[in-house]
């Protein structure tokens, strides 16, 4: 199967773009239309790499609005882990599928997910057409008979066949304020014996980090290394709370940072110094987190409020540049996943979208780059592209009513 997109903008030039299955095949002025299956047209469009989020809870979309105006301790233990105790497969599925929407309509084509009922948001997944990274999530309250029930299911779920090459099984940990010492090794060891990631949650809030050093003399980070779960496959969510040792295991790791800085803010966790990691060469991508906790899951949003927060944390007008976030949200995750993505090339995987360019939030149109960070909304994307495959078509999803309808009528028994 071979696409061509004739005459869309790329870097201020028009340029025909040539798909053959989930790759960009060639870029040329212009190229023959006998050489695709499907042509479409890209006169008063722009393409850009699409949007990889690094760190979400997807099916949160049904928490929305709920427990406002608290911080992140008295939030998880009021308002959402009673709730999530409650949840069903089919809710999570049902919501995962609404908040993949969500994120497709603002042009994100991958996302890291820390969620129970896993299989209900792969299958989710599976059927829009995303990548995502999934897992079963290390959660014990240093409970003994919670740490071997969670041992046996995070066994069983890597050991699980999954149909889509686009789903990535990881380990995840919650916290180190919720798994055990013995659960987090057990982690770190499936991580290694699967060779794959490992995703928690690190020195989101100072209260995280000082229990920390009273119970084990070592920050949370420390703590990590101390255990071995610091590697180059190591995603570490969050990470506002980083002292200079921190810092420098993170990078001799080369762990990545998912950071949140919208959730951060709403939670008052605090700010990322995002200049001053970067000036450091720690490696720095975004996540939406959940949408209980930001409220939204656009990238671009996201986008806007880490340039902000980079440049009000810091004190310094140059912090935040436009392209070290857009690097963030695109090249940076897919460089650290192992993928050939987050820029539009040949031979690149084929995740990218087409922004209307008439859209009131693109104009002036000659500083589309810094628009992309500081003023554009979803309605914006008019077209994605996932693994070669369009997903999103002139603003529209297929089964987009669907969807909403299926989620509003379970919304209605959470709430």
């Amino acid at each position: 199967m071979s696409t061509l997109i004739r005459h869309v903008l790329l870097d201020n030039k028009p340029v025909d773009i040539l798909i053959c299955n989930n790759k960009i095949e060639q870029i040329a002025e212009h190229i023959p239309t006998a050489l695709s299956d499907e042509i479409i047209l890209g006169d008063g469009k722009a393409i850009i790499p699409a949007f990889y989020n690094m760190h979400t809870h997807s099916a949160m979309t049904l928490f929305r609005g709920i427990g406002e105006d608290k911080d992140l301790f008295e939030w998880l233990q009021k308002d959402i882990w009673p709730r999530e105790e409650k949840l069903t497969k089919e809710q999570v599925y049902v919501a995962s599928k609404f908040a993949i929407l969500e994120m497709i309509k603002s042009g994100t084509v991958l996302f890291n997910d820390m969620y129970p009922f896993a299989s209900s948001t792969e299958q989710a997944a599976d059927e829009m057409g995303v990548k995502m990274l999934s897992s079963c999530v290390a959660f014990d309250l240093f409970n003994p008979k919670m740490t071997a029930e969670k041992k046996q299911s995070m066994n069983e779920f890597m050991e699980r066949k999954i149909s889509s090459s686009y789903i990535k099984k990881t380990v995840s940990c919650h916290a180190v304020y919720t798994v055990s010492e013995e659960l987090l090794c057990f982690a770190r060891d499936l991580a290694q014996k699967h060779h794959t990631f490992l995703h928690i949650h690190l020195a989101e809030t100072q209260k995280e980090v000082d229990d920390c050093v009273e119970k084990t003399r070592l920050t949370p980070t420390q703590y990590l290394n101390k255990l071995g779960l610091l590697t180059d496959k190591t995603i570490l969510a969050h990470c506002v709370w980083l002292n200079e040792e921190d810092r420098k295991l993170i990078k001799e790791k080369g762990c990545l940072i998912a950071h949140c800085p919208t959730s951060n803010l709403k939670l008052n966790s605090g700010q990322m110094p995002f200049n001053l990691y970067k000036e450091e060469g720690l490696k720095i991508s975004l996540g939406t987190d959940g949408a209980s906790s930001n409220n939204s899951l656009s990238m671009f949003s996201e986008m806007k409020i880490a340039a902000l927060s980079a440049k009000g944390q810091s004190h310094n007008i140059t912090a935040g540049k436009v392209e070290q976030i857009l690097n963030a949200s695109q090249q940076e995750p897919a460089q650290f996943l192992g993928l050939n993505a987050g820029l539009i090339r040949e031979g690149a995987l084929a995740d990218f979208i087409l922004l209307d360019l008439n859209n009131l939030f693109l104009q002036p149109q000659a500083f589309l780059k810094s628009h992309l960070v500081y003023s554009a909304e979803s309605s914006a994307v008019s077209d994605v592209c996932s693994n070669g495959r369009f997903i999103l078509k002139d603003k529209h999803h297929p089964f987009e009513n669907e969807i909403i309808d299926s989620f509003l009528k379970v919304s209605e028994s959470i709430i």
